[in-house]
């Protein structure tokens, strides 16, 4: 059971949010960490069991680190092993799901890193102890965040559970989020990851500069759609319970920086790396080597965080120099450009940057750069002689695949950016009534469009 099945859609959630406004307000909490365990049991029992044993683990730490305080040499003892518990669960997770050619056991970076963050802010002083397992089990595993966060403060967790009040137009307000996440995931990701696969499945000799520019640009909308759709379904599932989750991806493709488009791409992440990390090893205030070197670090780490893969780090690395530029110089180069000419300068920065991301090894990402920009074809054509340009550049089969996606790929780069949605607005102040109809009748079709591809 996945949080775009038909059974949690149509089953579980009605189920689990029925008993959960049924149940006293002092029990909601426990029904809904009951649901988490029960919905993450349905998808690996022996994921829950190391979940179960991370957590729990982390929760019997909090008390002794709360009361030993800061500067406390044990309390400092017990947080540095918490974190190289949390980090290993990660990389070893990370590495045998490599080896073995599966997926990693969903959740546990978020949960991992949910409460490292609070062991952290415990230790510091910036969070208060938690008596209840239940509160922390739901804390740091609620089902509906397990997929890309977001990772949360527990202050501020806390804080929602306390101050709850049900509201109709929270849960309706859930329900749009849901349903919008899932038909990113289900109608646009999916069909993304079909076609990324038939791009993938070329043979090398047959692979063209469109057909692997076509397979990188398939990539980062597949990445962008699963993971905002996700983080969308999180935030729709968390209104439904009366908790308010933050968004965790603006529009990230249309930055004006690299920089830019990494505050905005998994925006959760990102501030739990610069406040744990980049914050702990001094920002910029070193001067300007250890921030580069710092910069690095943590567009690395970022990268990482995907997944412990050689081509993962590239990937952030790749980004981290054009950041380090933008700190040093922005203000007499970056900043000084158009709009516009930001806005493209860092579009294909990232697109070649996710070559990286795209690729299996090194050596795929290094083949992948020099097809792009038809260093192979120059290669080939010394190889084979005759005028074969056109051949190269692209093929029957390349043309065929962008014939038959073309629909697909436009609709995800319209949809990537804020147009739509800064229209709908407008239209919202001056046709009210109408774009609320416009609206019930595009949410109905999504849901249609979506059970749809679901079942197919």
């Amino acid at each position: 059971m996945h949080i775009y099945s038909l059974s949690f859609l149509l089953v579980f959630l009605p189920v689990t949010a029925a008993v959960y406004y049924a149940a006293r307000p002092h029990y909601r909490v426990f029904v809904l960490f009951v649901a988490s365990l029960y919905f993450y049991g349905s998808i690996s029992p022996v994921g829950l069991a190391i979940m179960l044993g991370s957590v729990g683990a982390d929760y019997l730490l909090a008390r002794p680190l709360f009361l030993w305080g800061k500067g406390d040499k044990r309390a400092r003892s017990l947080l540095l092993l918490a974190a190289a518990k949390n980090i290993f669960l990660f990389v070893v997770l990370s590495s045998l799901s490599q080896l073995r050619g599966t997926e990693m056991p969903i959740g546990v970076v978020v949960y991992a890193f949910t409460s490292l963050g609070y062991l952290v802010d415990l230790y510091n002083g910036e969070a208060d102890l938690v008596m209840s397992p239940y509160e922390y089990g739901l804390f740091c595993c609620f089902f509906g965040k397990l997929y890309v966060g977001p990772i949360l403060g527990y202050n501020d967790f806390s804080r929602q559970l306390r101050q709850f009040r049900p509201s109709l137009t929270r849960m309706g307000e859930g329900v749009v989020f849901l349903l919008h996440g899932l038909a990113k995931k289900v109608i646009l990701a999916d069909s993304l990851t079909i076609l990324a696969q038939q791009l993938r499945d070329i043979p090398y000799l047959d692979k063209t500069v469109l057909s692997v520019w076509m397979l990188i640009i398939c990539v980062i909308f597949q990445i962008y759609y699963t993971l905002s759709g996700y983080s969308d379904m999180a935030r729709g599932i968390g209104g439904i319970f009366g908790l308010d989750l933050p968004e965790n991806f603006h529009y990230p493709l249309q930055s004006e920086s690299v920089t830019d488009f990494f505050s905005r791409f998994n925006i959760s992440a990102n501030r739990f790396v610069r406040k744990y990390v980049y914050g702990a090893l001094g920002a910029e205030d070193n001067g300007p080597f250890p921030t580069t070197l710092n910069i690095m670090l943590i567009t690395m780490l970022m990268g990482l965080w995907y997944g412990v893969r050689l081509n993962y780090l590239v990937w952030g690395a790749s980004l981290g120099v054009f950041i380090v530029m933008e700190t040093l110089w922005g203000e007499r180069v970056f900043d000084r450009l158009p709009a516009l000419l930001r806005r493209l300068y860092t579009l294909v920065v990232i697109v070649v940057s996710f070559a990286w991301y795209a690729s299996l090894s090194i050596s795929q990402g290094v083949f992948y750069l020099q097809t792009m920009f038809g260093l192979r074809t120059v290669d080939l054509l010394r190889k084979l002689g005759g005028n074969t340009t056109y051949a190269l550049a692209w093929n029957d089969q390349s043309l065929y695949l962008l014939a038959q996606n073309w629909l697909l790929l436009a609709a995800c780069a319209l949809l990537c950016t804020s147009l739509v949605y800064r229209n709908a607005r407008r239209l919202r102040l001056r046709f009210p009534r109408l774009t609320e109809m416009g609206s019930f009748l595009t949410n109905i079709l999504l849901l249609g469009l979506s059970l749809a591809f679901m079942v197919s």
